[in-house]
């Protein structure tokens, strides 16, 4: 049987790649051998489709989420089909959300949830760390400008004392709606 994964539109036959990557002669192995195997590339995928972060496919795969972001970066099969997976994860929770919206069974607000961590944790930001700091030339203090125009209500007409009350009415009606 082939096994293939996504590749940017087009299949990847995992069963064609090389399983053996040939050491330079007189290199040395150090540290214990990776429990890597290119069959991994598919299970991730499908790993993946079923709505699982990387994390949790260690788990399943007896690994360590450590060894997954190592061998992203020492096999790039591997990379391409957690590209794949990632993917396919975001298409689950996206799918689920919309039955959700058309009434089918489930929980909007963890699909949501699901949805707003897997894009955390694929980009690599917190949205709970970020901080924006705002700061004048030269990374100085802001300068702020007061205006204050005083508006003497005996030199007004009619009509603009009118259209003054008006607008302090509807700002008081305002704060009142949201006090």
């Amino acid at each position: 049987m082939r096994e293939g994964l996504f590749q940017e539109g087009t299949i990847v036959i995992v069963s064609d790649m090389k399983q053996n990557i040939q050491r330079s002669p007189g290199s040395k192995h150090i540290g214990r051998p990776t429990s890597y195997r290119v069959e991994y590339c598919y299970r991730i995928v499908e790993l993946m489709a079923a709505g699982r972060s990387l994390d949790g496919c260690a788990a399943l795969l007896g690994v360590h989420p450590d060894s997954l972001n190592e061998w992203q970066r020492v096999h790039p099969e591997f990379s391409v089909a957690v590209r794949a997976g990632r993917a396919a994860a975001t298409a689950f929770w996206e799918t689920r959300l919309l039955d959700v919206a058309h009434g089918g069974s489930g929980n909007a607000q963890a699909i949501q949830w699901a949805l707003r961590n897997r894009s955390r944790a694929a980009s690599g930001w917190d949205h709970a760390n970020a901080k924006l700091e705002v700061s004048g030339p030269d990374g100085g203090a802001l300068q702020v400008q007061t205006e204050v125009t005083v508006i003497d209500a005996r030199r007004l007409t009619a009509d603009q004392r009118n259209a003054f009350k008006q607008a302090l009415l509807a700002v008081k009606d305002r704060d009142e709606l949201a006090g």
